[in-house]
């Protein structure tokens, strides 16, 4: 019973009152003769009752004498005592076990009170902690790779890519919508079998059982790999294994380490097994250890908030960059302590943004961001109405998004080009579906546009594809787009009675597909939402369900015609893109909040909220440069610290 009340008093307590750290938010200013007055005819019968007895004048447990707060500017001035006050309350520490206990309601009313004070700025070097577990969806404990960093690791291992991911399951999302979150990144007796099959796949690639011919790029890793030659017998391999290892684990390796992966050579070995044979054994060990399958951040073992030490540093950075493993140098900085020097810290920023891994960035957090995971798989346009649509074209057009933001990255300029530009990257056959001449061959490349309708993420095949039905293209589904991938609006979803619209051709000769909507949208329990979203999806109504540009649609003038209800109009693509720069900063803190989401790999909260905010204002003041935002969020607070339990 008492474990049952331990887990229903907070809950009871927080749904009498907004949560107490965060309530700043939306509080109003009171005056102090208010707050003060509640406090003398609320809250002091409570202390009096059940703290006065061990924080009173006679006692003052820990200096503490919650008797003498008495004048208003006493009580204002004791945030940080009431703030650990009710979280103590809350987790029952106090009043002690054996001594009365306030009821639900008397929690209540204190944390109510409490909700109203007036806080200020939150702290920004602040941790969410156990203290505040009931207003913080968790820690993340030492999370695993996810599928795209376990193959990009892999090949930057051993210096070649042999598709180590494909012997893996993908992985779900979580948090803030990226498959890098902890809190999704399950292990399984199945996926430690798979890591197992994929390390077996690589191995013997790399060293095969017998010497038949190797390409000269599997060739060339393997020559890397053996760095001492068989003759030497064990003491090659203790070279060979803590060379793997220490890369592989993102640190120095301790000898002893190092042979515990020996004994499986040596048993090799021991049953006649080839150098190489057992060398493979050897590394198949080190290539399913959790010290390399997890980005493992050792905790104090006193627990709280602590500073990542410089090696943990240095994969939370290359993670975040490259989704793969710190290189060199970033090892090397590690190492001599300079990592953690923020002038260090910025240098290496640039340099690894200008290396190609950092395309990784685009690959697993912008197509991540602008939900185009599902092209080309669960998303596919009908193939008899739209058969240029192929595998290769949703290659290209989610290139074309890859491409665009690793080059506004690499080259540090401003994050305003994703909502409008007037270059983008095409092949041949995304050029040809634009409609842009003098484009030849597979490979992406950079193009300068002349049409004011192309350019930005708005204007790219692969969001006006995702964000179609296979027949046709909806408006709905392109505005409730703009609304939550690029506005961070939250839209609800629809009622249970508001029905919908079909999802093909059926009824286009009675009414258009515009008139139809205006006819569903007059539901009062519809209007509210649509309002919001159908205008935004209105002002593409130009580009077809794969990209293309349309005048006509069956047969009708296409209407783009679009009007917020601000009143603001719109007519096209080029214009609905005015309206979007309108409102950069609210596209440019939606960014930053995914972003610094993604860098965490975990979902955020109220804490990180100082982190989005120090991100806007800093890329105002520097021209929306993309370094602007992603220095913010490595030299962050919550970046370079965590919160282990005791």
């Amino acid at each position: 019973m008492r474990l049952l009340l331990c887990v229903l008093a907070p809950l009871a307590a927080g749904m009498l009152s907004p949560d107490p750290a965060f309530s700043q938010e939306k509080e109003k200013k009171r005056p102090k003769e208010d707050v003060h007055k509640e406090y003398e005819e609320k809250v002091v019968p409570i202390l009096s009752k059940f703290c006065f007895k061990c924080h009173g004048p006679e006692k003052k447990k820990g200096d503490l004498d919650l008797s003498a707060i008495k004048t208003p500017e006493q009580v204002l001035a004791g945030l940080d005592l009431w703030q650990k006050t009710v979280e103590r309350l809350n987790a029952f520490e106090m009043p002690p076990e054996k001594s009365p206990q306030p009821s639900f309601e008397e929690k209540g009313l204190i944390n109510q009170w409490f909700g109203r004070l007036p806080k200020g700025k939150l702290d920004c070097n602040q941790l969410a902690t156990d203290r505040t577990q009931r207003f913080y969806k968790g820690y993340v404990m030492s999370r695993r790779l996810n599928r795209s960093e376990y193959g990009n690791s892999m090949r930057d291992l051993f210096g070649i890519d042999l598709h180590a991911e494909r012997a893996v399951p993908a992985d779900g999302s979580a948090g803030e919508g990226f498959d890098n979150n902890g809190d999704a990144l399950f292990t399984s007796p199945i996926l430690v079998e798979k890591y197992m099959d994929a390390a077996e796949h690589v191995l013997s690639l790399l060293l095969p059982e017998g010497r038949g011919a190797l390409t000269p790029e599997i060739d060339a890793a393997r020559r890397r790999l053996l760095i001492a030659p068989a003759k030497e017998g064990r003491e090659a391999a203790r070279k060979i294994v803590g060379a793997v290892a220490g890369r592989a684990f993102r640190r120095p390796v301790e000898a002893a380490e190092v042979e515990r992966y020996l004994t499986l050579f040596d048993r090799a070995r021991g049953r006649g097994d080839s150098f190489e044979a057992s060398l493979r054994l050897a590394l198949k060990g080190v290539l399913i250890s959790p010290h390399f399958l997890f980005l493992v951040e050792p905790e104090p073992p006193e627990g709280g908030v602590y500073r990542l030490g410089p090696y943990q540093l240095a994969q939370r950075l290359s993670y975040f960059l490259w989704s793969s493993l710190p290189d060199d140098e970033l090892l090397r900085l590690a190492g001599e302590g300079r990592l953690v020097e923020p002038d260090t810290l910025r240098a290496q920023l640039r340099r690894m943004l200008k290396d190609p891994r950092a395309r990784a960035l685009g690959e697993s957090f912008a197509c991540q961001w602008l939900e185009l995971e599902a092209l080309g798989k669960t998303v596919r346009p009908d193939p008899k109405k739209f058969p240029d649509f192929d595998d290769d074209l949703a290659e290209a057009m989610k290139g074309e998004v890859v491409a665009t933001f690793h080059d506004v990255v690499a080259a540090d300029r401003s994050l305003l080009e994703l909502v409008d530009s007037n270059a983008t990257f095409l092949n041949a056959r995304l050029a040809r579906l634009y409609g842009v001449e003098g484009v030849t061959g597979p490979e992406l490349r950079r193009v300068e546009l002349r049409d004011p309708n192309r350019g930005g993420v708005v204007g790219m095949a692969a969001v006006l594809t995702v964000s179609s039905y296979p027949l046709r293209t909806s408006p709905v589904i392109r505005g409730k787009w703009i609304l939550e991938s690029l506005l961070g609006s939250k839209v609800p979803p629809p009622p249970p009675d508001a029905g919908s619209l079909p999802g093909n051709d059926a009824e286009k000769n009675a009414l258009s597909f515009r008139e139809r909507l205006e006819k569903h949208r007059t539901k009062p329990e519809c209007a509210s939402c649509h309002q919001k979203m159908d205008p935004l999806g209105f002002g593409l109504e130009n580009f077809d369900p794969i990209g293309r540009w349309r005048t006509e649609d069956d047969g009708r003038p296409v209407d783009a015609l679009g009007q917020l209800p601000t009143g603001e109009k719109f007519q096209s693509p080029a214009q609905l893109k005015k309206v979007l720069m309108g409102r950069k900063d609210e596209v440019m803190a939606h960014l930053a909040r995914k972003l610094l989401g993604y860098a965490l790999g975990r979902a955020l909260n109220k804490f990180d909220q100082c982190v989005v905010d120090d991100s806007l204002k800093a890329l105002k003041a520097n021209g929306y440069k993309s370094s602007a935002l992603i220095e913010t969020i490595v030299l962050s607070y919550p970046f370079q610290h965590r919160y282990a339990k005791k």
